[in-house]
């Protein structure tokens, strides 16, 4: 491992005096991926977040380099696997003679076997090279001091610029970078923030009106912009302005955290806008349950999709995956138990949209109330009564509650009572309810199949008026104004055959019972 060290680190001495020489992308595409497979070959970074090893590998090769620039040339012989050492199986571990840096053999993963520097020795060298920049280097190096090139090192584009003419307050160091690339970077990050706010300020004004699919497209817009304009700031902060140390682990954490809320944000906007796509098509009704049933599964799969995409995330950047799991579900059940009303509707709601009981428009009655259903959401729906008053009724007491659909019946009932004076005699009577059947058959909404409509004598009983005729027929229309101008024309054929047949039916005793 140690003699590896050397020989790559040589080689990437190699490629940075070309690239000073002649700096050119490819160049610098070269140091970097050697850098890179020092640090992931020969170093165990697996207690470093997945998103910063990067960086951080880059940053302990330097530190290494400078340290062992400044200690005693180790015997090839003394290290185990070096050339002139006996032979047989490596030590579980080795450590650098006076120093603090060890190497061991790993036991589990996917690396197993493998002969690295320890995560202890990876976390200790910023502070072992603190202690050892001040020394002399024993040796020559085409880089003498490692961690003062990574500092300084820029992208080709910008080493075109005079950049040692900065003022030294600007070529003094904060956290182990210039100051001006600490300026540069934040210049880049600010206007992305400030690009992406006035995109989203247009994109509030185009959404006022307009379609909800065509709303979500453009909503959607705003996070692909904010990820295209972090993946291109990141890039070239990360090849052009090339910060170090702490400030480069910074800006990488900001980059991959402000990635993950635009995925996650996009993922949010592109389930609603599949939804409201779908119920936009000519072929789905906005008014049906499949339409309020698609918004609910939408609304439930967005806030899935982007947590699941912010849970990665937190996971990527170094927050325990598992320990940040099992934290929702404590809080999960603890939310569940307070909010059990709350599951309770959202479960009523699912069970009306899997029964169908109604659907959006309908006039059902419920319980002691009435009304038309205007809208079927996750915790209640919302009836609008007769008078017009909005009723929410929780989705869980109406699920529960007996439901008469009025909107589901093929047609309506006309069925009334009359009462005839007694004392007629029974041709007349006969008269009478010929003359009503044929008026009532005549009205072009009054069905005439199956032995209707029914004019029937039903009952004989005692007091001035112990005649009762029965009127019964089927309306051809399920619409209640239909109804009731149809009710009314009826009842006025009545009053007129009864008329005609020289029957008094003023008598408020003759008022019959209707229901539509």
């Amino acid at each position: 491992t140690l003699g590896s060290f050397h020989a790559e680190t040589q080689r990437v001495e190699a490629l940075y005096e070309t690239y000073s020489t002649a700096p050119t992308t490819a160049k610098q595409f070269a140091m970097a991926d050697a850098l890179q497979r020092i640090g992931a070959r020969l170093f165990d970074l697996g207690e470093i977040p997945p998103a910063m090893r990067v960086k951080s590998g880059n940053a302990v090769v330097g530190y290494l380099a400078d340290i062992l620039l400044r200690l005693p040339e180790i015997p090839p012989e003394s290290v185990p696997g070096g050339s002139g050492a006996q032979g047989g199986d490596l030590p579980p571990y080795w450590t650098i003679p006076g120093t603090e840096i060890r190497m061991v053999r790993l036991g589990e993963g996917p690396r197993s076997g493998d002969y690295v520097f320890s995560a202890a020795t990876v976390a200790r060298l910023p502070q072992i090279h603190a202690q050892a920049k001040g020394l002399p280097a024993l040796r020559p190096s085409a880089i003498g001091d490692w961690a003062t090139v990574q500092q300084r090192v820029v992208g080709p584009w910008l080493m075109r610029l005079p950049l040692e003419r900065l003022p030294a307050s600007l070529q003094a160091t904060m956290l182990g970078t210039p100051i001006w690339k600490v300026l540069f970077a934040g210049f880049i990050a600010a206007t992305i923030v400030v690009v992406v706010l006035r995109w989203r300020s247009l994109v509030g004004r185009w959404t006022r009106t307009g379609s909800a699919w065509r709303r979500y497209a453009l909503r959607l817009t705003v996070p692909v912009l904010l990820g295209v304009l972090v993946v291109l700031g990141h890039g070239f902060i990360a090849w052009q302005v090339v910060p170090s140390s702490e400030i480069a682990r910074a800006e990488t954490l900001v980059a991959t955290l402000a990635l993950y809320v635009a995925a996650a944000w996009a993922a949010w906007c592109a389930c609603w806008l599949i939804a409201e796509a779908i119920i936009a098509s000519p072929t789905f009704p906005e008014d049906t349950f499949d339409a309020h049933l698609l918004r609910i599964v939408a609304r439930v799969g967005s806030l899935v999709a982007a947590g699941g995409i912010l849970l990665y995330g937190a996971n990527d950047i170094g927050v325990p995956g598992v320990g940040l799991l099992a934290g929702v579900s404590i809080g999960g059940i603890a939310l569940a138990l307070a909010a059990q009303s709350t599951v309770e509707n959202l479960l009523g709601g699912v069970t009306i949209f899997a029964d169908r009981p109604f659907r959006v428009g309908d006039q059902i009655r419920f319980g002691t109330g009435s009304g038309t259903v205007e809208s079927i959401g996750p915790r209640s729906t919302r009836i609008r009564g007769a008078d017009g008053t909005l009723t929410s009724v929780p989705n869980a007491d109406l699920a529960k509650t007996q439901l008469v659909n009025v909107s589901a019946r093929p047609n309506c009932v006309f069925q009334h009572k009359v009462g005839l004076p007694s004392g007629l005699s029974s041709a007349r009577i006969e008269a009478l309810l010929a003359e009503l059947r044929r008026r009532v058959a005549a009205h072009p909404l009054v069905e005439t199949a199956f032995g209707l409509p029914r004019v029937r004598l039903v009952g004989l009983g005692t007091g001035e008026r112990n005649i009762e005729v029965e009127v019964f027929a089927r309306i051809l229309t399920t619409a209640t104004p239909e109804f009731l101008e149809a009710q009314e024309a009826l009842l006025l054929d009545i009053l007129r055959g009864a008329e005609a047949c020289g029957v008094d039916l003023a008598d408020p005793a003759a008022a019959g019972q209707a229901r539509a």
